[in-house]
């Protein structure tokens, strides 16, 4: 069992020894009752179980409750759920097993109890309150590979009446630990997969050359002695492409981890930071077309690279000096390098998509569903941080 520090304080855990050493780790943050929370599929496949076994090994750690979730369900209603099951059960910390809402849920969950702040709404605000109040240990372990949202310090928020998901951003949202088990991440379907190596690709160019270029600047121009840039140069530049091409065409579970490390580590470097368009695009997406956030992503790396091309081409070329994984890119001047790794990327795309995608249907936007997404993007205030950089018309006229 290894363990990683990065930029913020969640540790990051692989190995066969992960979910065996739950009960130490659960006691070292001092936690004594514990709720679980898990999805029926977890629970069927006997994952749940497991991990039920692990936690009260021992009998110092007891088990509150277990909460079964979906994916997809409206925020507000989740969480008053979720509050009402840990408060009323006299639990004093979380793991939770699963990815996506269900994390993030866990996650807000964690805030309310810790800030003793039952409403979430008013973390949408950046300046609102956020003192810790009692500490409440939570550890994730995350079902699917390259979600990330395990290991950073970011959750959304989705309202079911307005349809529309809000970023919360606090240290809070944190996890202790974040546990990477092969067996659980192995046992997703190439599908699920080759999602999640598009989000990892999405991470990469939201962080390291997204729309707000001054912002990343720093990283780009001191890759050897930032943190983040370190991350960038190493996981997601150089190797992204030809790791993930590998992890997906084999079903080595070594292979697997290894892959679903590199991504945790990069989500945890971003945090805010990164979240940049291709996120923002693809929960707009998700939310407008009622789908998942995972389906939107080709459309949105693929919106969001021809966005940067119309918008902010000059900085985008000079860039991409630094996206030295890219080497088909190379052989052009720089005024051609954005347009030439523009049209790289979008093969990847594709390749992934027609490769490991089952039944993959693209996502057709009328002109009502274009507008739509423009106005659900006005609510993300990783969009908003530079308005000049917000341009609806070129946002409009890159979604097809």
């Amino acid at each position: 069992m290894r363990y990683a520090e990065f930029s913020n304080g969640t540790k990051i855990i692989d190995g066969e020894r992960g979910i065996a050493d739950l009960r130490i780790l659960l006691c070292g943050l001092g936690a004594s009752r514990i709720m679980i929370i898990g999805d029926r599929r977890l629970l069927a496949d006997g994952y749940l179980d497991r991990i039920k076994e692990r936690v009260s090994e021992g009998g110092e750690i007891a088990i509150g409750a277990v909460y079964l979730g979906e994916d997809t369900q409206d925020s507000q209603s989740v969480l008053k759920d979720l509050y009402f099951v840990y408060m009323s059960n006299g639990c004093d910390g979380i793991v939770v097993c699963g990815s996506g809402k269900l994390v993030d849920h866990a996650k807000l969950l964690r805030l309310a109890v810790s800030t003793q702040v039952k409403d979430i709404k008013k973390f949408f605000n950046n300046s609102a309150i956020g003192r810790k109040v009692v500490d409440v240990p939570l550890i994730t372990i995350p079902r699917k590979l390259g979600v990330g949202n395990e290991c950073n310090a970011l959750a959304v928020y989705y309202d079911g009446n307005k349809k529309i998901s809000r970023n919360v951003f606090n240290e809070l949202l944190s996890p202790d630990y974040c546990i990477i088990d092969g067996k659980i991440i192995s046992a997703s379907s190439k599908s699920s997969m080759a999602y999640g190596a598009l989000s990892a690709l999405g991470k990469a160019i939201d962080g390291f050359i997204a729309a707000h270029y001054a912002r990343v600047g720093i990283a780009i121009k001191r890759v050897e002695e930032h943190a983040v840039g370190k991350i960038f140069s190493k996981v997601a530049l150089t190797n992204l492409r030809a790791k993930a091409l590998d992890t997906l065409a084999s079903d080595d579970e070594e292979k697997i981890v290894s892959f679903a490390l590199d991504t945790a580590y990069l989500s945890k470097g971003l945090d805010s930071n990164g979240m940049g368009m291709i996120y923002s695009l693809s929960l707009a997406i998700s939310d407008v077309k009622g789908v998942s956030y995972s389906r939107c992503l080709p459309i949105a790396i693929k919106a969001s690279l021809d966005y940067n091309l119309r918008v902010c081409q000059d900085k985008y070329s000079e860039a991409l000096w630094s996206f030295v994984g890219w080497h088909e890119c190379s052989k052009y001047p720089q005024e051609e390098r954005a347009k030439a790794f523009v049209s790289c990327v979008k093969e990847f795309v594709d390749e992934v998509t027609d490769k490991y995608v089952e039944e993959y249907q693209p996502i057709i936007l009328t002109d009502d569903d274009r507008q739509d997404i423009v106005v659900a993007l006005s609510y993300n205030p990783h969009m908003l941080n530079n308005p000049r950089y917000f341009d609806p018309i070129a946002i409009k006229a890159v979604l097809r």
